[in-house]
């Protein structure tokens, strides 16, 4: 059982990073319809919110969570909203593969935050998975650190932090548990908190044309199963590794790029995209035995 639980977790860790880096590819066709970043980080979390609770519901499941892990939760949902804009903030700052790659700091910062709080046993194959993974990235991502803007930085390093602090706080919580009551709380205090921050210093800009609303409508379904199932990776195999698989969502939007929008790939990229994908499924194949951290009690 435990092994079948495992390869469930890897099959989710994988498959959320594809869906993620399709939602992601999805919301340039919401952008190029009229509608904008902070519009679509509003809506992006209602959704699985409503998703989880009719499931619960259906299945007869208690929606709400003991008090201690509720707080924590909400907590949670709200760092979640504010890494999210972040992110977004330094998109408009960096050049993206910048950002991105920084931002893709955080299984790194997971792995030490576990460590230091001693919820996860770290191995050295988790460990040295998560430095090639992130070099090849950055090959993948061609990255170069000219000129950049200090305060895009200090942007990005919040995101990877703050996604750092839900993957490791959240794993103390649902390993081995079921993931669908925290990931409903966080999904609705992040819609809460998202809606909130547009309506002090934004407004609404939804899409004009059809192509638009598909883009925003994909986007934001496929968003769906890749939070609900990032967070379900955690539960099986915790966040460690569910952190250092997420290496696969870039990796997924370069491909995704050269398949469908017909942009080349160099060398370098393709030793990357070899680097990266050599180090995931050495570190999926590892049997290395994690310590299951104690769930938040009531």
């Amino acid at each position: 059982m435990e092994h079948i639980n495992k390869n469930w977790g890897i099959a989710l860790a994988f498959g959320s990073a594809i869906c993620f880096a399709t939602s992601n590819a999805l919301t340039g066709l919401a952008y190029r319809g009229g509608s904008d970043p902070i519009t679509l980080m509003a809506f992006r979390f209602i959704l699985p919110a409503l998703a989880l609770y009719l499931i619960l519901q259906l299945r007869g499941i208690e929606v709400a969570l003991p008090p201690k892990q509720g707080i924590v939760a909400v907590i949670l949902g709200f760092i979640t909203a504010v890494y999210a804009l972040a992110l977004l903030s330094a998109f408009k700052s960096l050049p993206l593969p910048v950002a991105i790659l920084i931002f893709f700091l955080f299984p790194i910062l997971t792995l030490f935050f576990l460590a230091v709080l001693g919820w996860e046993k770290l191995t050295p194959t988790l460990i040295g998975g998560a430095f090639v993974a992130f070099v090849g990235l950055g090959l993948v991502l061609g990255v170069e650190f000219d000129s950049l803007d200090r305060t895009g930085m200090l942007l990005a390093v919040a995101a990877a932090v703050g996604l750092a602090i839900v993957s490791t706080v959240s794993s103390r919580m649902i390993h081995g548990q079921d993931p669908r009551q925290v990931t409903l709380y966080i999904s609705a205090s992040a819609t809460v908190t998202m809606v909130i921050i547009i309506n002090i210093f934004g407004a609404y800009t939804l899409p004009i044309t059809l192509e638009g609303w598909v883009g925003f409508v994909l986007s934001n379904i496929v968003f769906a199963f890749a939070l609900i199932g990032f967070f379900a990776a955690i539960a099986f195999i915790g966040a460690a590794k569910t952190g250092l698989l997420s290496n696969m969502e870039p990796v997924a939007t370069v491909g995704t790029a050269f398949v469908l929008l017909d942009q080349t790939l160099s060398s370098w990229q393709l030793v990357g995209v070899v680097i990266v994908v050599s180090a995931l499924v050495f570190v999926s194949r590892s049997k290395a035995d994690d310590r299951m951290p104690e769930h938040i009690s009531e």
